[in-house]
């Protein structure tokens, strides 16, 4: 989960670079929402991806290690990345890992 340190640096950032930058937590109810809302892909959509996939998540991610996993199986030939000591918004600070990752991927 997203620990208050990352909370904290996503409101900072977001009054930092925000045209109205008051709004911030209306735009976390939002987004909020919406991540609620979803409803996630099915196997089959997942199977169906033709392009190339690089997953990232991180150690300590919401998104649960089993689930990267079971991802990363049912999209044909995609990559699975876990980066350690890392949260969801952790990732993003991982340029150390990220960009090195993302080069490779990408090269």
């Amino acid at each position: 989960m997203p620990t208050e340190n990352d909370f904290r640096q996503m409101r900072e950032a977001y009054e930092r670079l925000a045209p109205d930058p008051g709004h911030f937590d209306a735009f976390a109810a939002k987004a909020s929402q919406a991540v609620g809302a979803f409803p996630g892909w099915t196997p089959d959509e997942l199977g169906s991806i033709a392009a190339p996939a690089l997953l990232v998540v991180g150690d300590h991610d919401f998104v649960r290690l089993e689930h990267a996993v079971q991802a990363h199986a049912l999209i044909p030939g995609a990559q699975l990345a876990v980066l350690p000591g890392a949260t969801h918004l952790g990732v993003l600070r991982r340029a150390d890992l990220i960009v090195p990752l993302v080069g490779g991927f990408l090269g």
